[in-house]
């Protein structure tokens, strides 16, 4: 029999020819088959098996996909044929990732990014740090997935890539709304859509389209996030995108079932998973039965929503989606606490905070931890119950908090527009100024003989008047600006204060009490939580004593009586106070205050102003840290200092202190919560006696705030 000899130009006329009776995956498997009967396993074979490879792959049969890339990849290998070798890995891992094989797809793409990493290939290098992003992404590695997207982002923006940059941003973006940063994600989604519409890029549009829609359908805006949901829908209908189609369904679902429309939503999901088994996408069918059981639970059907996630979570743990593990066990654990089943709920609920944690998902944490309070208050277990409850409403203050950061954004930017706009207007009428101007100057030409003196004297008149109005406008503008930022911030500063740091150790005790006055806890075990809600009291009484103060001095209400101090006795008498909180960080506080050092100052502002200082420095010193405390006489004043070895603070932080308005707070070495009070405090009372108070810090080399006051004229005499 005689050997045909496959060529580049017959391999080409087979393809065509083929082509004409055959789909183009028949005929190359057709030309694949003739030059393997002919041994012919060279080049032209190998990028014969690479597009075949590709052609599988669009039609998702990804195992056939993955064995024509490995034998095209072996190939090039042996030919030394870099860039096609590169191709063929990263397919490799393309295919990995959709056979659920994730730490083998991550090892395909790093070893086709080695490969261009050498040769130059940005656009190939671009495109493997993005992979290996999506692959941490699907892992719930959210940190990886982050920083291979910021490698990816700025590749694309070395090389101009617009399409590129859109796409890592919107890819970012995601992260953001699973780690429940909506805010972020929202931004993020925003300058993506800004790039797609200059590029008329509507598979990128409606991408984006659809997260605005998710972080709508968070923030409980139904109608706008069912508006950008359809928007992404119609755009992915004309693209006939049918995974883009399915996933956009199912998210228009949740919304009818949000709106208690269930029959919509049912037959909205089902539509959904038909896509979803057609192109053989797994993780939507997973999704689908998820939210079929939601619905049959709101029915309460609960036989066929537990079969529906116990579906689901076994189709979750095959493909190791851990995102959708977390949601199944989570709805499990709430759904067997409705029934009665205590064992079966606090199992699933634990399962789900080990995830939750490792996914950092706040809003599953707090039902995980509601669901346990809910179990151990049913068995009688108060101590543990009371400690989720505790956990749960930390986490719903978090989710709060960023709310109110939300809102605050919103009323900002609103606030923006609005003083923009008045500027404008501004603007306009001085327009509008200089061409009635005009129409004065030519009325003036056509009577000059008449009314040349007057016309003179009222042109003058209406210019310095308007002038003026409009520096008094602009004055009274700047003001008002002024005037609202400051509101802005101390509104949003107080609410902070009064959601948080006071309703979290009033709402424990109020249910302490509850628990006690129920007879559902015991005096030994009232004794062993009573230590720690007295300190958690305390704390919250420091704040509405300094809150008190602070709202005092904003009503110019202080007033000062300064009488002698002897500093050192107030500096030990303070100290005592500190002792326990000193302990528990095994932090050394040393005064160096002589003895014979005193002070002109009221004598309960002096208390309030080493109390604050004394309060930070040990709040930002780490274990077995050393704080110290000097004095020294200046002229007629003595500077006092206290000094920490903590953590300290960077230029930036420096220069935002003492500027006569509420302090920003940060957490301390230990997750201590302030308030940015103290320091605010500290400066009105230490003026308010005549003095000045200043800081020095280095960024992890410790601070040392200073604050002078008068001395003692003479020596105070020592009463026994």
């Amino acid at each position: 029999m005689k050997k045909v000899i496959v060529t580049p130009l017959l391999l080409l006329f087979l393809v065509c020819a083929a082509f004409a009776q055959n789909s183009l995956t028949d005929s190359l498997e057709a030309v694949v088959k003739v030059m393997e009967s002919n041994n012919e396993k060279g080049f032209d074979f190998a990028l014969a098996k690479k597009e075949l490879g590709f052609q599988y792959y669009k039609e998702n049969n990804f195992p056939k996909a993955f064995e024509s890339y490995l034998q095209a990849e072996k190939i090039f290998e042996e030919i030394n044929d870099k860039p096609n070798q590169a191709d063929c890995l990263h397919s490799l891992g393309n295919n990995s990732y959709f056979l659920g094989n994730y730490n083998e797809s991550i090892e395909y793409y790093k070893q086709a990014l080695a490969i261009r990493e050498k040769s130059g290939d940005k656009k190939g290098m671009a495109s493997g740090y993005n992979n290996i992003a999506n692959v941490h992404n699907k892992l719930g590695q959210y940190s990886n997935a982050i920083a291979n997207y910021e490698q990816s982002l700025k590749i694309k923006e070395e090389i101009g890539d617009e399409i590129g940059i859109a796409s890592s941003l919107k890819n970012i973006a995601s992260i953001y709304y699973y780690q429940a940063n909506y805010l972020a994600a929202l931004e993020t989604n925003l300058k993506a859509l800004r790039i797609s519409e200059k590029l008329e890029d509507s598979m990128g549009i409606s991408f984006v389209y659809n997260n605005i829609a998710l972080i709508y359908e968070r923030q409980e805006k139904l109608n706008e996030s069912l508006d950008f949901y359809l928007k992404s829908l119609a755009i992915k209908k004309s693209l006939d995108d049918e995974r883009g189609i399915s996933n956009t369904l199912h998210n228009i679902a949740k919304i009818y079932e949000y709106q208690q429309n269930f029959d919509l939503a049912i037959q909205t999901i089902e539509e959904s998973m038909r896509i979803s088994e057609k192109i053989k996408e797994i993780e939507g069918i997973s999704a689908g039965l998820n939210n079929l059981a939601n619905i049959y639970e709101k029915q309460g059907n609960y036989d066929a929503a537990l079969e529906n996630y116990y579906k689901s979570l076994k189709i979750d743990t095959e493909i190791e989606n851990k995102r959708g593990i977390l949601l199944s066990v989570n709805n499990l654990s709430k759904i067997h606490l409705n029934l009665g089943n205590y064992g079966l709920a606090k199992d699933y609920a634990e399962k789900g905070l080990l995830l939750g944690n490792e996914l950092g998902s706040k809003e599953e944490l707090k039902e995980c931890h509601h669901t346990l309070s809910k179990v151990y208050e049913a068995e009688g277990k108060y101590k543990d119950a009371l400690f989720h409850f505790q956990s749960f409403t930390a986490f719903v203050d978090s989710l709060n908090n960023q709310e109110l950061e939300r809102k605050t954004a919103r009323l900002e930017a609103d606030y923006e527009f609005e003083k923009q706009l008045a500027i404008i207007e501004a603007e306009q009428k001085a327009q509008d100024l200089e061409k009635e101007k005009e129409l004065q100057a030519q009325k003036f030409l056509r009577n000059i003989l008449i009314f040349t003196a007057f016309s003179i004297l009222v042109i003058a008149l209406i210019i310095f008047r308007n002038f003026y109005l409009q520096k008094k406008a602009k004055e009274l503008l700047q003001e008002r600006t002024l005037e609202l930022e400051k509101a802005n911030e101390v509104k949003s500063k107080l609410f902070s204060i009064i959601g948080h740091d006071l309703r979290n150790p009033i709402g424990s005790f109020y249910m302490l009490l509850g628990l006690y006055t129920k007879d559902r806890l015991d005096e030994g075990e009232f004794k062993e939580v009573a230590p720690g809600l007295y300190k958690s009291l305390g704390a919250a009484m420091t704040v509405l004593d300094n809150l008190l103060r602070w709202s005092i001095g904003e009503m110019k209400m202080i007033k000062s009586k300064a009488i002698p101090n002897n500093l050192s006795e107030k500096v030990n008498d303070i100290l005592d106070f500190f002792t326990t909180l000193s302990k528990q960080k095994n932090i050394s506080i040393d005064s160096e205050v002589a003895s014979d050092i005193s002070v002109m100052a009221d004598s309960n502002h002096l208390d309030l102003i080493l109390r604050n200082l004394i309060n930070n420095a040990l709040k930002f010193s780490n274990q077995d840290g050393l704080i110290t405390i000097q004095a020294f006489e200046k002229e007629e004043e003595i500077i006092i200092s206290v000094s920490d070895s903590g953590i300290g603070m960077s230029k930036e932080e420096v220069g935002k202190l003492f500027r006569k308005n509420l302090i920003e707070s940060k957490r301390g070495t230990k997750g201590e919560q302030g308030t940015g009070l103290g320091l605010s405090l500290c400066q009105l009372y230490v003026e308010e006696n005549g003095g000045k108070i200043w800081v020095e810090s280095e960024y992890g080399n410790g601070s040392t705030f200073y604050f002078s006051l008068p001395k003692a004229v003479g020596k105070l005499e020592m009463v026994e």
